[in-house]
């Protein structure tokens, strides 16, 4: 059994805190806050820079990542991060071999609950994940804790901290329109994910629905630029 594996059944035996309310989430990062500052933030591996939207917008397949490691793929447009700072920990002690940092992030509109969003279909709900959509600035950071071979420090506030913006935001909570789950997949056939499904007659065709087919009415990355709008216009620093 693998790390991952035994964390989950580990962290299952633990209490599960509420998230609904999560005022700040956790990022492990072998970088330190230097080093994320010259690239203004965390950004999504699809994007090269900020106010660029990401080819794959789809919350479905940011959760899933590559098929044989589950890690982001090249042109997934979320940076994850988790309402658990000790999963942070974790990936820290598993991931980047003992050393790295924790990032202490204040909430905002274009961070998606996935667990919400996704239901009881989210293979990895344990995770706690907030995926940010279109990245994380800089200055949304509020501190950091660096670990030294699995030594755990003490945070250090980060002085660019725009509090004046972020400290009345909140996450996006949940937005099933950007679960974007593959065609045919049984979510559609559901509620709330049903209300976002467009479907077509295929006579013959055994499944879902005996003789229709069922996806995202519209591509995930329109459905990411209309919610990014949205953010825009609650949190136009954000």
């Amino acid at each position: 059994m693998n790390s991952r594996s035994i964390f989950c059944i580990l962290h299952f035996l633990c209490f599960w805190s509420s998230v609904s309310h999560a005022e700040y989430v956790y990022r492990a990062d072998s970088r330190p806050y230097s080093v994320i500052q010259k690239s203004k933030g965390f950004l999504p591996k699809g994007l090269p820079n900020f106010g660029l939207v990401a080819p794959d917008l789809s919350l479905w397949n940011h959760v899933n990542g590559e098929e044989e490691t589950h890690f982001s793929k090249d042109t997934d447009g979320y940076v994850s991060t988790t309402a658990d700072p000790d999963l942070a920990e974790f990936w820290i002690y598993n991931y980047l071999n003992g050393t790295g940092y924790i990032y202490r992030i204040h909430t905002t509109p274009n961070m998606i609950d996935c667990e919400a969003t996704l239901g009881h279909h989210n293979p990895f709900s344990y995770e706690q994940e907030f995926a940010a959509l279109g990245g994380i600035k800089d200055n949304e950071i509020v501190g950091w804790t660096p670990v030294v071979e699995d030594e755990v420090g003490i945070e250090k506030p980060n002085p660019f901290y725009k509090s004046e913006i972020y400290s009345n935001m909140g996450h996006g909570g949940a937005q099933p329109g950007l679960a974007a789950f593959p065609p045919d997949h049984t979510a559609w056939d559901e509620e709330p994910w049903a209300r976002f499904r467009r479907c077509s007659r295929l006579p013959g065709r055994s499944g879902l629905s005996a003789d229709q087919s069922c996806s995202l009415a519209q591509s995930n990355r329109q459905a990411g630029e209309e919610y990014m709008d949205y953010v825009e216009a609650v949190c136009p620093h954000c």
